[in-house]
C-alpha cells in the first residue's frame, strides 16, 4: 500500500468566493434553482434569481456550521441562511474521498456554537488519487447496500404501522365489517350495533382539578408530559400533591384502572389519547388529574379499552377541534362528548379489543425490530468508516 500524506485541514481546501445567503423565511417550496443549507435535508427550498447561484466546477463538500451536518455536492445553488460553509477540496484531494473522511471524524457537540474551529484542528490524509478514488468506490457500495437494507426496514417499518391503522378503521368501522350488504343501506348499522354521542356512554367526561405541588407526598399528579405520543404512559415526570387540599378531591375524581386520559391543554401534545392500566403504578402512589387532562370513564355497557381504540386514531381530530392560540389551545368536553361512536354488544367489544390487543403487541414487536435495524444501519457505517480511516492510514504509516 502506498504511504499516505497528512497535510493540515486549511491547506487542503481552496479559497472560494460566496454568493448571497438567503434567510430561511425567504425560501420558496417551487423554483427554478435548489437551495443547500445547513439542515439535514439536502435541498432546503428553492430561489429563482439567478444572480444568486453559486456555480460548482468540480464537486465541494458543505459543512454546517452550526449542526455539523455534511453534504457532497456536485450541482449548482443556492446558499441557505447563515451557518453554510464551502469546502473545495484542492485538485490532490478527491471531493467524495475529502466528504467520507470527514464523515469519519466524531465531532465534540458544541451545541449551536460554531464548529468550523473543529475542522482546523484537523490532520487530512492524503493517499495518491488512485487510492482515494478505490476507497470511494468501495465506500459507495458497501454504503449502498446498508442504504437498500435501512430503506426496506424503514418501508416495513411504516407498513407495521398502516396495518395495525387499517385493521383498527375495520374493527370500529361497522360499515366495513358488513361490506357484502347494498350502497343504500351500509349506512345502517349491524345487529346489535347502536350509534350513540360519547357522553351518552360515559358518566364521566371530566377535567380535573388545579394542583398544589409538594417535593414529596402519597399522591401523584399526572399532567399532558404523562401521556406519551405512542399511546403509553409515564409516571417518571409526575409531582407530587400538597396533602393540604386531598379535602377537596373525592373517590371518583383518583385515576381508576380502564381510564381514557386526554390531554386538553397545550401546543402539539392538546388531544393525545392514554388508557391508564394499573400495572403502571408498580407499587406507587395513587394518581390524580391535573386541569389539563380530561377523564374519560364509561358506563357498564362500554369496555374501557373499546373507549380508548375508538379515540386514539382521533388525535389529530381533537386536535384540530381545539380552540384558542397557537400557544394555548384548549379541548372543551363537550367536543368529546359529541362524537359519535358505534357501539356493539360488550361481547363484541371485547373479542374487538383482543383482536387489537394481539395485533399492537406484534406489531410493537416487529417495530422494535425493525428500528433496530435503522440504528444498526447508521452504526455500521460510522464503524466502517472508522475502520476505513483509522486502519488504513495507520497501516500507511507503518
Amino acid at each position: 500500500m502506498s504511504k499516505w500524506e497528512w497535510k493540515e485541514f486549511e491547506d487542503c481546501i481552496e479559497r472560494v468566493k460566496y454568493t448571497t445567503k438567503i434567510p430561511s423565511k425567504d425560501y420558496l417550496q417551487e423554483g427554478e434553482f435548489p437551495i443547500v443549507s445547513q439542515e439535514d435535508c439536502l435541498i432546503s427550498g428553492y430561489w429563482n434569481d439567478r444572480n444568486d447561484l453559486f456555480k460548482v466546477t468540480k464537486p465541494i463538500v458543505i459543512f454546517g456550521d452550526h449542526t455539523k451536518v455534511l453534504k457532497y455536492i456536485d450541482f449548482d445553488f443556492v446558499l441557505g441562511a447563515d451557518g453554510v460553509k464551502i469546502l473545495c477540496p484542492k485538485d490532490y484531494l478527491n471531493a467524495h474521498f475529502f466528504f467520507y473522511f470527514l464523515k469519519s471524524v466524531n465531532f465534540d457537540n458544541l451545541g449551536y456554537a460554531r464548529h468550523y474551529r473543529l475542522l482546523k484542528e484537523l490532520s487530512v490524509p492524503i493517499p495518491p488519487l488512485s487510492e482515494q478514488k478505490r476507497i470511494v468506490k468501495f465506500l459507495d457500495e458497501e454504503f449502498s447496500k446498508i442504504d437498500t437494507l435501512k430503506t426496506n426496514a424503514e418501508t416495513n417499518l411504516k407498513n407495521a404501522k398502516e396495518l395495525f391503522e387499517t385493521t383498527l378503521e375495520k374493527e370500529l368501522n361497522p360499515q366495513s365489517r358488513h361490506s357484502e350488504r347494498s350502497e343504500k343501506s351500509s349506512a345502517e348499522l349491524p345487529s346489535g350495533w347502536e350509534l350513540k354521542a360519547l357522553g351518552d356512554v360515559c358518566y364521566r367526561i371530566k377535567r380535573g382539578k388545579a394542583p398544589k405541588y409538594v417535593e414529596q407526598s402519597d399522591v401523584l399528579v399526572f399532567a399532558q408530559k404523562c401521556n406519551q405520543p405512542d399511546g403509553t404512559m409515564s409516571l417518571e415526570k409526575a409531582l407530587c400533591l400538597d396533602p393540604s387540599i386531598l379535602g377537596k378531591y373525592k373517590a371518583e375524581d383518583y385515576v381508576k384502572e380502564g381510564d381514557v386520559l386526554v390531554n386538553s391543554t397545550g401546543n402539539g401534545t392538546v388531544g393525545r389519547v392514554g388508557f391508564f392500566n394499573n400495572k403502571l403504578l408498580n407499587n406507587k402512589k395513587p394518581v390524580v388529574p391535573d386541569t389539563h387532562i380530561t377523564t374519560i370513564r364509561g358506563l357498564a355497557n362500554t369496555f374501557p379499552k373499546y373507549l380508548y381504540y375508538f379515540l386514539k386514531p382521533k388525535e389529530s381530530y381533537l386536535s384540530d377541534k381545539s380552540l384558542g392560540t397557537t400557544n394555548m389551545k384548549e379541548l372543551h368536553a363537550d367536543v368529546l362528548e359529541h362524537l359519535q361512536i358505534p357501539l356493539p354488544p360488550l361481547s363484541v367489544q371485547k373479542e374487538i379489543v383482543a383482536r387489537l390487543d394481539k395485533l399492537s403487541e406484534n406489531v410493537k414487536h416487529l417495530e422494535a425490530n425493525y428500528k433496530q435495524i435503522i440504528a444498526n444501519c447508521d452504526e455500521l457505517k460510522k464503524s466502517i468508516l472508522k475502520k476505513t480511516f483509522e486502519g488504513d492510514s495507520r497501516s500507511s504509516r507503518e
